[in-house]
């Protein structure tokens, strides 16, 4: 008997220690996590997107994993950032809107005082506690104050831009007037070295904290890029990278996107994407045909996407570097590598920014142009491009069109087959319960969330690995008063003149994802659907629509010198638009 009992002992203790070194070997083997974000990058402005703007590093990600085709987040910066870092919906996080766009109704609402709360948890939070060396760099973009920065929100070590942007370069200067610019490393305050340009100097902030994990211990990294936002800069050796590419103009150019595009399988054979409103030539903010314009004028026109452009091929390089760094150091067999657009390409001009007026960009910014790229210059993309880098889709971003919500989206990791595509509905909610789901946290049993918002968005672990995903979830998105509900291929939208019609409108994304042809009155029991199953999200997360509604001026869209009659256009335009809002309203 005690022959026996010592065997059975001998073997309890075999099968305990194999279940311990299982153990330590799951913990050793807990995934590392890169996520990486872009700023105003459109969907169509990667190679592997239908773009002609050279991004090997990202097309090599897409190649090597999964690219999500119907990915969306919030149509502006920090909503979108609020729920990717949360679960939680932009709302119910304290980000329903922007900083300083609160409307009268919406100012003592929590909801919308446009900075993160204690009451939900971030990813970082959530990952520290379960041994992960957490870190970011970039844009944060979420809070103002101390108590809501990074580094008391879960990243051990951060190297962060609080505000929306800045220059790219040293010097430090703000988007617009009255606007700080604040780095901080570890919660205190930085100077920036004479050769510093953001996505570089991302990267490299990135590395220093990756050297810094013990080998054996898993880690979160956040870069949140502010490239391509405007301003448009690069460093002089970039200046002339796409020097005479955009010469043939934007509708050039989109039409050869759509055609890659066809040839990818992006865009189906005979769907027709969406074709932007032209103002007419004699308006201040219309253009004439690119063939009737002078060569100064094109020079001009085209030098601001050549820029763009140079910004998002050297974004990509930096995230080549990263690669690169995780593949000598061993890691990236099992380091899930996500990213993302925070949302679609920018139409506006700087005028469009909180404070922002003609004569101090005019007199504050270089306006010599021959030298737009460089330090102390602030072009932007504009409407033509920002609809070729939104291709196929309608509007830009603020607006909650699909030019403004969908974003590219790559994964690459552990358990991720090459060169995979899903057109499952995803949303930038559910990247934080994926990662949590991926990293063994269960948020509902976890003492950090006791108390705190539950996640709401959904695991996309099946999706990413192949598996079966529910096509028919409910999907809505509120800003600034314009509205939104996507269920399957159905979706429904009430975005204001002048860029709608100020009443709700359903289109089949499936037959038509540009948004082109309104269903609502051939499918009226399917917009009834949308419309109620809107109503019930806004219910949900506290969508206080706002009142009045924002409605920026005419000259946002044109921030060149404006003489009287120029002035006397953009009165009579603003007040056509009072008027179309006035009987939207009371239709």
């Amino acid at each position: 008997m005690r022959h026996r009992i010592g065997k059975s002992a001998r073997y309890l203790f075999t099968v305990l220690g194999s279940l311990l070194m299982c153990g330590e070997v799951y913990a050793a083997q807990q995934p590392n996590f890169l996520l990486v974000v872009a700023d105003d990058m459109g969907w169509a402005d990667l190679g592997s997107f239908g773009s002609e703007i050279h991004t090997p590093n990202l097309d090599a990600l897409a190649a090597g994993g999964l690219t999500m085709t119907h990915f969306r987040t919030a149509p502006a910066c920090s909503p979108s950032r609020a729920m990717l870092l949360t679960g939680v919906d932009n709302h119910l996080a304290g980000v329903g809107t922007m900083e300083s766009i609160q409307a009268p109704n919406q100012m003592n609402s929590r909801h919308y005082a446009a900075q993160l709360h204690g009451d939900v948890v971030t990813v970082a939070e959530a990952l520290l506690d379960s041994g992960y060396a957490t870190m970011m760099a970039g844009k944060w973009h979420l809070a103002v104050a101390p108590e809501q920065r990074p580094d008391r929100r879960g990243f051990r070590r951060s190297f962060t831009l609080l505000q929306g942007g800045a220059s790219h370069f040293s010097d430090r200067l703000p988007l617009h007037q009255g606007n700080t610019v604040d780095y901080l490393e570890d919660g205190s305050p930085v100077e920036l070295a004479g050769d510093f340009y953001s996505s570089i100097a991302y990267t490299d902030k990135t590395i220093e904290y990756l050297n810094e994990v013990e080998p054996d211990q898993p880690f979160f990294a956040y870069v949140a890029y502010t490239a391509p936002h405007d301003p448009l800069q690069v460093p002089d050796a970039w200046l002339d990278r796409y020097r005479g590419v955009y010469d043939k103009g934007p509708e050039v150019v989109r039409s050869e996107r759509i055609a890659r595009q066809r040839q990818l399988g992006l865009l189906e054979r005979g769907v027709e994407p969406w074709s932007p409103t032209e103002y007419p030539a004699w308006l201040v903010i219309g253009r004439p045909p690119w063939g009737d314009r002078s060569v100064e004028e094109r020079y001009r026109d085209a030098r601001s996407m050549e820029i763009y452009a140079a910004m998002v091929e050297l974004l990509d390089q930096q995230i080549g570097r990263l690669v690169r760094y995780l593949d000598a150091s061993g890691r990236l067999d099992n380091t899930y590598i996500i990213f993302l657009s925070d949302n679609g390409a920018n139409a506006a001009t700087p005028l469009l920014y909180p404070h922002a007026t003609r004569e101090w960009l005019l007199s504050a910014r270089n306006q010599d142009e021959t030298q737009i790229g460089r330090r102390g210059t602030h072009s932007f993309q504009g409407r033509e491009w920002a609809t070729v880098s939104n291709t196929p889709f309608r509007l830009y971003k603020t607006t909650v069109a699909e030019g403004g919500v969908r974003v590219p989206f790559i994964v690459r990791g552990p358990g991720i087959a090459s060169g995979q595509r899903s057109s499952a509905a995803a949303h930038v909610i559910d990247v934080t319960p994926t990662v949590l789901e991926l990293a063994g946290v269960n948020s509902v049993t976890s003492e950090r969330y006791a108390g705190k918002l539950p996640l709401q968005g959904v695991s996309l672990r099946e999706a990413w690995q192949g598996g079966e995903v529910r096509q028919d979830r409910v999907l809505g998105m509120e800003l600034f008063g314009a509205r939104a509900v996507v269920r399957g291929h159905w979706k429904a939208v009430n975005i204001r003149p002048p860029l709608g019609s100020g009443t709700w409108q359903l289109y089949d994304l499936a037959q038509d994802p540009g948004e082109t042809t309104d269903l609502g009155r051939k499918h009226p029991d399917v917009l009834r659907t949308l419309t109620s199953e809107y109503g019930q999200y806004a219910e949900t997360n506290g969508v206080i629509h706002p009142d009045p509604a924002p409605m920026p001026s005419s000259e946002v869209l044109y921030a060149g010198p404006c003489s009287w009659f120029c002035e006397l256009q953009f009165d009579a335009i603003d007040t056509y638009v009072m008027l179309a809002n006035y009987l939207a309203s009371n239709d």
